[in-house]
């Protein structure tokens, strides 16, 4: 029996032999009459040394015929054979025209590949927005290191405008497909709030499973553009205010549009990308490339606006911000639409138009946002984008001033001091610039004084009791 187990498992083995062999004859035969599918695979056989012993001369030689017919795969392998030197003699002007045939023919590796070389110099001078335009073509193709890369290039701003969002988009298509830099990026975007809001926990995460990615894949292909813990400096990004108002005094009674300093995030210095190290060429299976992740909720992107408006984590970008806003005023954020009113009024990162700034002062208004109402009223105090219009001035300074609003109760009593759209009425007047007052008003404290003399003592004790059980009810 152990005889007859002995003599199955030898015809097998030479039955096995027989069939590779008949295989490598074909290959061959195929090969020799100019079948270049063949002649590449012949190639990669005599690389890796699999059914045949390993033969690098070999291996050179049936992928040059392969890429001189015009085998994408084999240009881009033979490129590699030069970047080695393995079987031919290491060349790397040669590498990177291998690389850049197979790229034009639209091969994602050789895509990837040239980009690398653009951007260090190597085989050909060296081009950062070339590079970042071969990744990109790579990186759609769903190529990980490309997608890696292509980060890198919106993090440091080289070859492309710097975007820290967009950075972090490509970060995450390859960190989906398991590429570990990628990862450790994520994860320091995350822990510095650089084109993501800051959130540690995610941060934790990322960081967590590039190492556990690592670990699984050490010693595997090109390694490059890593950004370090240590050893960069991403300093703290100041709070600022949102995006200004226009106010009114009752000495001038003149609109003013006081634009507030904002402060733009600095970014941190890039590290250099590394060269790749030495790999074996291959024919990876290339995924479908993935869809970078957007903020869905209106009030996510409105965030996402204000970020780009202060320039808070991202370059500062009011072209940007009205992008976001607008996609944020059309699912009806209020806050947004206030915004957008902002930016016309002001012509930030849009033609400086009166009239649309009203239109969406009005969405935001009727939806209750104090600001907006404010600033139509002072739009109809003044005819900016709309004729004149007291009797609306008051209107709109009364719903924001009722909801706290210090700059409308100024305004509002300014109205009432004058006459403009109501009755004069001096105890009126008196009692929303004592309110104002109250809120932080410089400018109604003063105008408040201004009426000191006007008043009785007796007027003046029950606007202040008045003023009191406003601020209780509150």
């Amino acid at each position: 029996m152990q005889k007859f187990i002995l003599m199955v498992i030898a015809l097998l083995l030479c039955l096995t032999i027989y069939a590779q062999s008949s295989y490598i004859d074909e290959l061959l035969f195929a090969a020799k009459n100019g079948d270049t599918d063949a002649q590449y695979e012949l190639g990669r056989i005599y690389y890796e040394g699999k059914l045949v012993p390993r033969n690098l001369y070999e291996a050179v030689k049936w992928l040059a015929l392969a890429a001189d017919n015009g085998n994408s795969a084999a240009q881009c392998d033979l490129g590699w054979c030069y970047f080695k030197g393995e079987g031919i003699e290491k060349n790397a002007v040669e590498a990177a025209r291998w690389w850049r045939i197979a790229a034009r023919q639209g091969n994602p590796d050789a895509q990837y590949l040239y980009g690398w070389c653009l951007d260090n110099g190597y085989g050909v001078a060296e081009n950062k927005t070339e590079a970042a335009q071969w990744y990109q073509k790579a990186a759609n193709k769903g190529n990980s290191y490309a997608q890696n890369n292509l980060g890198f290039k919106y993090f440091a701003g080289e070859g492309v405008e710097q975007n820290y969002y967009l950075a972090v988009s490509w970060w995450l298509n390859a960190a989906e497909q398991g590429n570990s830099d990628a990862m450790y990026n994520l994860a320091v975007c995350y822990e510095n709030g650089l084109g993501v809001p800051k959130n540690q926990q995610e941060a934790e995460k990322w960081y967590r499973i590039a190492q556990e990615q690592e670990k699984k894949t050490k010693g595997n292909l090109i390694v490059i553009n890593q950004l370090k813990k240590s050893g960069i400096y991403y300093p703290s990004l100041e709070s600022v205010t949102t995006p200004s108002t226009l106010t009114t005094e009752l000495k001038s009674e003149k609109a003013k549009t006081s634009d507030e300093s904002i402060e733009k995030a600095v970014s941190p210095a890039p590290i250099s990308p590394k060269k790749p190290e030495a790999i074996e060429p291959q024919k990876p299976a290339t995924p479908a490339p993935k869809v970078p992740i957007y903020p869905t909720t209106a009030e996510e992107m409105y965030e996402w606006g204000m970020k780009y408006y202060q320039g808070e984590g991202v370059p500062q970008d009011y072209k940007e911000a009205v992008r976001w806003w607008l996609m944020a005023a059309e699912k009806g954020d209020a806050r947004a639409q206030y915004s957008l009113g902002i930016c016309y009024k002001n012509g930030r990162g849009v033609e400086k138009d009166d009239k649309e700034a009203i239109r969406w002062y009005m969405l935001a208004a009727e939806q209750g946002e104090p600001r907006a109402q404010y600033n139509l009223g002072v739009c109809y105090k003044f005819g900016i984008g709309v004729p004149k219009d007291y009797d609306e001035a008051v209107k709109w300074y009364r719903l924001a001033a009722q909801q706290g609003h210090p700059q409308a109760q100024c305004n509002l009593g300014v109205c009432y001091a004058n006459g403009e759209g109501v009755a004069k009425d001096l105890e009126e007047a008196y009692f929303w610039f004592s309110l104002a007052e109250v809120n932080g008003n410089k400018t109604a404290a003063e105008n408040r004084a201004l009426l000191e003399d006007e008043l009785t003592e007796e007027q003046k004790e029950r606007i202040k009791e008045r003023v009191q059980k406003w601020i209780i009810n509150r």
